[in-house]
């Protein structure tokens, strides 16, 4: 019995680091974590919760590509006043903040998708590089340290450009993926 209850406090420390976001290179809303909060989004974001706490998340800089076949990254901002987006946020971004843009390969299938980050940022989706798409419906919730905010699109198949504006950090997770 005693073997068994060591091996199951082993296992659920295990799994509590594995649901710890890495300390370096992570963005941080300033909030504890709330493991209540993490589930309390209006769908689930817990496929989105995995990614973004493995570790080998690629990281990509402001103005370049999500890698073919992953659906996250850490995606690298700039001071909001240095990006040049291909089309103007459709919020303006508050002074002092950072932002970015990265381009996602088309879809294979359309459909909804939805377009998730670690911090609270202003996200805009465009698949002609010039208008932006209107969100289909967004959820976010404070207190989950892996996860702030996720909104959806309908998309069709042409390629995608995001624009990330308002971070208040200059690195945010960010992450393509159907809707489930």
């Amino acid at each position: 019995m005693r073997i068994l209850a060591a091996l199951a406090a082993v296992l659920l420390a295990a799994g509590a680091e594995a649901q710890e976001p890495a300390r370096s290179a992570e963005p941080s809303s300033g909030v504890s974590a709330d493991p209540a909060a993490c589930t309390g989004f209006d769908w689930s974001l817990l496929r989105e919760q995995a990614w973004f706490s493995a570790p080998g998340l690629p990281q990509v800089a402001s103005g370049g590509a999500l890698p073919d076949g992953m659906p996250g990254a850490l995606l690298g901002l700039r001071p909001q006043a240095e990006v040049a987006p291909p089309f103007p946020p459709t919020r303006e971004a508050k002074p002092g903040t950072f932002g970015g843009v990265m381009t996602v390969s088309a879809p294979v299938t359309p459909g909804l998708y939805q377009v998730t980050v670690s911090d609270g940022a202003w996200i805009d989706v465009s698949q002609d590089g010039r208008t932006p798409r209107p969100p289909l419906a967004h959820t976010m919730r404070p207190g989950c340290r892996v996860v702030a905010k996720s909104v959806r699109f309908q998309l069709g198949a042409a390629p995608i450009t995001i624009v990330v504006s308002g971070a208040k950090a200059d690195m945010i997770r960010i992450a393509v993926a159907p809707a489930e």
